[in-house]
Order: C-alpha cells, then sequence, then structure tokens
C-alpha cells in the first residue's frame, strides 16, 4: 500500500514538473509578435513604450527617421524620406495617397540636401518648415496670379504690379506642332533668346574644341513649382532651344499646338519673403490654352485669382489654390491636421 503511494505521488510529482517545464518552456517560446506585423504601414515600427518608430532602407542600409507618438505619423515621416530618397519610383513607396498638401513636398526638398531633410524629420522640424514653406508659397501664388493676368492685359510687355512683387511679360511664343512632339525640344526665337536669356555662344562643337555649350534655366509657374530646363544653341539648324527638362512640362501641363507658352521675370521686394532657394529676381513661365474660342486661361487658376481677397493673402492658406471647406474650418479653429499634428 505504502508502494503504491509513494508510486503515485512520484507520478504526482513528475506530472507537475512535467507540466511546470512545459509552461515554462511555452513561455520562452511564445511567438513574440513582430514590430512590422502590429502596424499597416511600411517602415513603422511599434516600440515597448508604446511610440512608434519609422525607419527606411535605401542603398542596402537602414536608415533610422525617429520616434513617434502616433503609427501615422511614423509612417508620413516614411513617406517623405522616401520622396528624397526614392524619388524614382516614389508612388509605390507610399503609406499615403498624395494630397493637396504632400504633393508640394518633392518641391519643398528641392532646395536641402538628403542629409538636411533626414535631419528634419529626425528632430521633428520638417513638418513646421514645410508648413512654413506652404504659407510663403501660397502667398506668392496669389500674387503672382494676379499679377500675370494684369500683364495679360497688356501683352506685349506691360507690368503688373501690387504692394509686394510684380511680373512683366518678357515674350511669348505659339507652340508648333515640333514643339510638343517627339523631339523634346522648344525652339526660341532669336531674337527673345539673345535679349532675354542667358548668353551662349553660337559656335558648334568643333569650333569650340569641347562640348556644345549649354546653361540650365530655372522657371516657376504659377503654382510656384520649379522647372529647369536645359538651354543651347543648335549650330544644324541654327536655334536656340530648350532641351532636358521641355518634355516634362509639354506632358505635366498637357500642351498641344496652338497653345502659348509666355515668360516673365518677376522683382520681389527684400523685405518680401520668397521660396527657400528662390532669388528676389526669378523667372516664370506660364501657359495660355487654345480654344476655339482663342486662348483662354487654365480655369481652375482663373477662379482662384478672382476670388482670392486681401485677407486671404494674409491668412495661412496652406492649399494655394484650392482649399477644401473641411480644411477652411480646421484653420479656422486654429491650425490643421499634417502628419497627424496639428500645426497652428
Amino acid at each position: 500500500m505504502d508502494s503504491l503511494k509513494e508510486t503515485s505521488h512520484e507520478a504526482n510529482t513528475t506530472t507537475d514538473t512535467s507540466v511546470s517545464s512545459d509552461l515554462r518552456l511555452a513561455k520562452r517560446m511564445k511567438p513574440t509578435v513582430s514590430p512590422t506585423a502590429t502596424t499597416k504601414y511600411k517602415g513603422v515600427v511599434q516600440q515597448q513604450n508604446g511610440h512608434w518608430g519609422a525607419q527606411i532602407y535605401a542603398d542596402h542600409k537602414r536608415i533610422w527617421l525617429g520616434t513617434f507618438k502616433s503609427a501615422a505619423e511614423a509612417a508620413a515621416a516614411y513617406d517623405s524620406a522616401s520622396i528624397k530618397l526614392r524619388s524614382f519610383d516614389a508612388n509605390s513607396h507610399r503609406n499615403f495617397p498624395w494630397s493637396e498638401i504632400t504633393v508640394h513636398e518633392p518641391d519643398f526638398q528641392k532646395s536641402h540636401t538628403t542629409e538636411a531633410v533626414l535631419n528634419m524629420i529626425r528632430e521633428s522640424s520638417y513638418q513646421q518648415k514645410f508648413s512654413d514653406y506652404l504659407i510663403v508659397r501660397s502667398q506668392m501664388v496669389a500674387i503672382a496670379n494676379i499679377n500675370i493676368v494684369g500683364s495679360k492685359q497688356r501683352r506685349g510687355g506691360g507690368e503688373a504690379s501690387t504692394k509686394c512683387f510684380s511680373c512683366t511679360e518678357l515674350f511669348h511664343k505659339e507652340l508648333t506642332p515640333s514643339d510638343v512632339g517627339k523631339l523634346n525640344r522648344l525652339v526660341i526665337p532669336k531674337k527673345h533668346a539673345v535679349k532675354h536669356l542667358p548668353f551662349i555662344s553660337e559656335r558648334d562643337e568643333g569650333e569650340t574644341g569641347g562640348a556644345v555649350e549649354d546653361v540650365e534655366v530655372v522657371f516657376y509657374d504659377r503654382e510656384m513649382r520649379q522647372w529647369k530646363f536645359r538651354y543651347c544653341y543648335w549650330k544644324s539648324s541654327q536655334s536656340f532651344v530648350f532641351t532636358r527638362g521641355w518634355n516634362g512640362f509639354v506632358k505635366e501641363k498637357n500642351l498641344k499646338e496652338k497653345d502659348v507658352i509666355v515668360f516673365y521675370t518677376c522683382d520681389v521686394p527684400s523685405n518680401f519673403k520668397t521660396l527657400e532657394g528662390q532669388s528676389n529676381k526669378f523667372l516664370m513661365i506660364d501657359v495660355d490654352y487654345f480654344t476655339d474660342k482663342g486662348s483662354v486661361e487654365p480655369k481652375e487658376v482663373n477662379e482662384m485669382v478672382h476670388n482670392v481677397s486681401e485677407r486671404e493673402m494674409k491668412t495661412e492658406n496652406f492649399f494655394g489654390t484650392k482649399v477644401e471647406e473641411e480644411t477652411k474650418s480646421e484653420v479656422s479653429k486654429g491650425g490643421f491636421m499634417l502628419f497627424g499634428v496639428r500645426i497652428q
């Protein structure tokens, strides 16, 4: 009897020990949730303190972008970094679709180095600097459009001005089939090229003993988006042309034969804030689209010009030419949400 009890006790002890061992083993082997599995966002990891980290890989290297209070903020940081690091295919690496705000990020980042952009994201200063950029851009868009309209009413070199800056038309050109065709070039009439654009030699490669001389010219459109064109002289056709960069402008603006390209020079007083990297004197390029009734201005821009007011130019209109009603309400409450953070 004692032997049976002893055997039973040993069995129970063995069972208890086995269960305890299994529990300890199960606890040690309990599958840990992968940080990336807890979020639907690419490049976002959850940390033990409940915050969210953002990281991105470029050139086979892991780049840490910082820690954020929400997964959405971390995801937005990833999107911002991907613009600078993966500009060739940024669309395929975004957590959020492009919006009326974020569509301006590439232009904002153009005036900053990669390291500067990454540092701004890590230091949490990116949002504020980007919102400052949008404020200045919005004001310049409103003023530039008013001045351009005034200048076109005096087509042929007239000047329009406001309290802030003036735009003077340099010249305009009606586009030919070859200007918007597969040649990827815009021919600039010689009389305008030598008068208004940077000087370039009219000698060909054989005469200079090296590469054909060319320069990069920078223009801003109505929406203060920067456009860069390679400007050179073609000896074979004895013409001044825009080459590299022109095809992208044609596609973006959906240009056709008989549309009119207009070039302006704009002067900004020293006491008026310009976009980062933009001087107080800059060039603008604009389009008058051709219809059966003649040339017309872009509809959405035209509406903005006639509806803009003195108050709107002084307030934080972060959306340039178009503001959603919901966003207007947010601004009236003292700010708006940008990357998950309320900007005042």
